[in-house]
């Protein structure tokens, strides 16, 4: 396995992934665990009355560091316990905290003699091998070293009787492939992700993925409801049904998420084309309880947008075509439902209905997902500077407003913007 030395690498911007294996220990180094995480947890709960004293973390850690070294915690295990107290400065009583590792100055990946791994850690001064078991989460992290990702980190905890260690493993971002063609992405809530391939040498692609998805949702609902009301009235297996039911909903809908980006990045990937996504990043802020008080049916649009998963499977496609070298290009997502694909002139009276778009101005006649996907397309190209191109009519005029409503909005924090208008970066870990 690849390791930074350190725990820092030479390349500025990395991609992370979080591979989990799970541990074998036996009594001896369970006790020692244990022993370990009883000693972190009552090491946070000392630091709590300090963290009001510090304006910062570097303060805070020069106050407390030196005061609680007769603890004998590993001083890397105890600068993590400071920074995660710090961080949750408002909590009264911490119960349970991980173990935080960092490679290789307090955790190191080996091998016995025969080839099994075995997971070197230091909670306290005294450094533990601990075995690991060979399943599927071993050999995925196996097939990860073996295409150049490096360990970097992990962090333990206990997880239903069972100790369970999460690996970070990172490797440099490749550079981002020029692009001939975009794939416009319209997010909603009724159609996860409608798209449209804007290419100049492929057929017109255009799908709509994730029907299915709110419509699940809401047999969730109805079925969380019904239990609900069976439980207030002293049902058990009511209650044991929504214990079953609590993480099938989501699951279910991050698998959806998962399967409808890799879709999109394939194509993407096939046709060398940059993705294209509306930024709808502060969608719940005009939605609060203080700005829709006394309007009619404001509890159902945020009950709705609460059940919405545009974040989850935004973040998913990001990361997945940052895997595949594919450009991500965030647009501006005002007005893109009701702008005409076809003459380029805006008017809020051609969204006849969820479904259905029509212009007032050319009589063009087209699905209100599809229309906003091929605006998001075209604001790519504008954005890349690509040859102008469309499809699905003979020419296309450019009205001068279009243009200059055109510019780069950042989905996420961490990913920066190039030269030419895509996005590369280091990305949010699940």
């Amino acid at each position: 396995m690849k390791q930074t030395k350190g725990g820092k690498s030479t390349s500025r911007r990395m991609i992370e992934k979080t591979i989990p294996l799970v541990l074998n220990p036996g009594k001896e180094k369970k006790k020692y665990l244990n022993t370990a995480q009883a000693k972190i947890v009552s090491f946070a709960n000392q630091l709590l009355p300090f963290t009001n004293q510090a304006k910062s973390l570097n303060q805070f850690h020069h106050l407390v560091y030196r005061k609680h070294k007769y603890l004998g915690i590993q001083s890397q295990v105890q600068e993590a316990v400071q920074r995660r107290v710090y961080v949750a400065k408002k909590a009264k009583l911490f119960r349970n905290l991980p173990l935080e590792f960092n490679f290789p100055r307090s955790g190191n990946l080996k091998f016995t003699s025969q080839g099994h791994p075995i997971l070197s850690l230091s909670p306290l001064k005294k450094r533990t091998a601990f075995p690991v078991k060979m399943n599927g989460g071993w050999y995925r992290l196996r097939d990860h070293a073996k295409g150049g990702w490096e360990v970097h980190s992990c962090i333990v905890f206990k997880n239903n009787r069972q100790w369970v260690a999460h690996l970070v493993v990172r490797r440099p971002l490749p550079p981002v492939q020029e692009v001939e063609g975009t794939i416009g992405v319209d997010i909603g809530r009724k159609v996860a992700a409608a798209y449209t391939l804007n290419h100049p040498c492929f057929p017109l692609v255009e799908q709509y993925l994730g029907k299915d998805l709110a419509w699940k949702q809401h047999q969730f609902l109805k079925r969380r409801a019904l239990l609900q009301r069976h439980a207030s009235h002293g049902s058990v297996s009511a209650r044991r049904a929504l214990k079953r039911l609590r993480y099938r909903e989501k699951n279910y809908v991050q698998t959806r998420c998962a399967q409808i980006a890799h879709e999109i990045v394939d194509l993407a990937v096939l046709t060398r084309s940059a993705i294209v996504v509306e930024d709808v990043t502060h969608l719940r802020k005009k939605w609060t309880k203080q700005a829709t008080k006394g309007k009619h049916g404001a509890k159902r649009t945020r009950r709705q947008l609460n059940k919405w998963p545009y974040r989850v499977l935004l973040y998913k496609l990001i990361r997945l075509a940052q895997l595949h070298n594919i450009p991500v290009i965030p647009v501006h997502p005002h007005f893109t439902s009701q702008t005409c694909s076809c003459c380029g002139k805006r008017s809020k009276h051609s969204r006849t209905t969820r479904n259905l778009y029509r212009c007032h101005f050319c009589g063009f006649e087209v699905h209100a997902d599809r229309n906003a996907s091929r605006n998001i397309s075209l604001l790519g190209k504008y954005q890349q500077g690509l040859k102008l191109f469309s499809p699905w009519h003979s020419y296309l005029p450019v009205p001068y407003e279009r243009l200059t409503s055109c510019y780069p909005v950042s989905v996420v924090e961490v990913p920066s913007t190039t030269s030419n208008g895509t996005m590369s970066g280091s990305i949010p870990v699940d």
